[in-house]
């Protein structure tokens, strides 16, 4: 059963309409997204260069991996068991 003057319908009403985004915004919002995907590098080196520099710590982690799996193979365990022997293993 619904009220004919319930106050509460018309605050939330009202405050419905003030969060959705006005035309003046919806143009800036655009005009951003537009600029920001013609600024994108999209070659192969651009999206590289791009991941480094958006997720620094997942290049050096991945690179210290691969650096350690190359080295593994190509000069065997000692390698490994050298560097832990440096670091106190």
């Amino acid at each position: 059963m619904k009220k004919q003057n319930d106050p509460f319908e018309g605050i939330f009403d009202n405050l419905q309409d003030k969060s959705l985004p006005t035309n003046e915004q919806k143009e800036k919002m655009l005009n951003y997204v537009l600029t920001e995907s013609r600024l994108q590098n999209s070659s192969v080196w651009g999206k590289i260069g791009n991941w480094i520099s958006v997720y620094p710590w997942r290049f050096a982690f991945s690179t210290a991996a691969l650096q350690t799996v190359i080295c593994t193979l190509v000069f065997g365990t000692e390698y490994t068991n050298f560097i832990l022997s440096i670091f106190g293993g």
